[in-house]
C-alpha cells in the first residue's frame, strides 16, 4: 500500500490541496493520501488548537474524492512535527510505503523543521511548485543539501532513500492567507 501524507494547518483547506493531491494520486499511483490537519504548527505562534474543528470542517472539498482522507492524526498520535508523525507512522504502519507531499513554500523553510535532514531518510518527498516560490524553493538550504538525491517523478518510487522530486505543473493560485483575508472582508 503506498499513502500520502499532506500535513498543514489546512486554514482553511482549498483546492489548491486538492489539485496537489490529484496529481500525486495519480503520479505515484498512491492508494490514498492523507491530509494532516495539524493542531498545531510548530513556526506559527497563533494558537491553531482552538479552531482545529473549523480546519478539519473545511476539508469537505474532498467529499467525492475516496482517495483523500483529511483528519487529526497528529493529534491522534500525540506528535507535532513531520519527523516524528512519519516515524510513529513508519512504525505502526511497517509495510505501508509513505510519500511526503508538501509546496515549494515548504520547501524554503524545511531547514527550520524539526530533524528535517533525517525527514528525507524516511521516505520520498514530493515538491510541488506554488506561484513566486520555484526559484527560491530550488535554490534553498534544503534544495541544496539534497540536490544531488533529487530525481524525476516516475523514477521515484525505485530510489533509496534520500528521495525527492520537484513537480512543476499547472499552478494553482489558491492560497489560505488570501481566503482568510477575504472572508474577514466579507464578515
Amino acid at each position: 500500500m503506498s499513502i500520502g501524507l499532506l500535513g498543514g494547518s489546512f486554514d482553511p483547506a482549498h483546492f489548491g490541496h486538492l489539485h496537489i493531491s490529484n496529481i500525486a494520486i495519480s503520479s505515484l499511483n498512491l492508494d490514498q493520501i492523507w491530509w494532516l490537519v495539524t493542531s498545531q504548527n510548530p513556526l506559527k505562534k497563533k494558537n491553531q488548537l482552538s479552531n482545529i474543528k473549523d480546519r478539519l470542517a473545511s476539508t469537505k472539498i474532498i467529499k467525492k474524492n475516496y482517495k483523500i482522507k483529511a483528519q487529526t492524526l497528529e493529534l491522534q498520535l500525540g506528535t507535532n512535527f513531520t519527523y516524528d508523525t512519519i516515524k510513529k507512522l513508519k512504525a505502526i504502519m511497517p509495510r505501508v510505503n509513505f510519500y511526503w507531499v508538501m509546496g515549494a513554500d515548504n520547501l524554503l523553510n524545511m531547514h527550520r523543521w524539526k530533524n528535517w535532514k533525517k525527514i528525507f531518510y524516511l521516505c520520498p518527498i514530493i515538491v510541488f511548485d506554488r506561484p513566486k516560490y520555484f526559484y527560491k524553493a530550488m535554490s534553498s538550504k534544503t534544495a541544496k543539501c539534497f540536490w544531488n538525491n533529487r530525481y524525476d517523478i516516475k523514477k521515484l518510487k525505485k530510489q533509496t532513500l534520500p528521495a525527492w522530486c520537484f513537480l512543476k505543473t499547472k499552478l494553482d493560485y489558491n492560497n489560505s492567507t488570501s481566503i482568510r483575508k477575504s472572508m474577514s472582508v466579507k464578515l
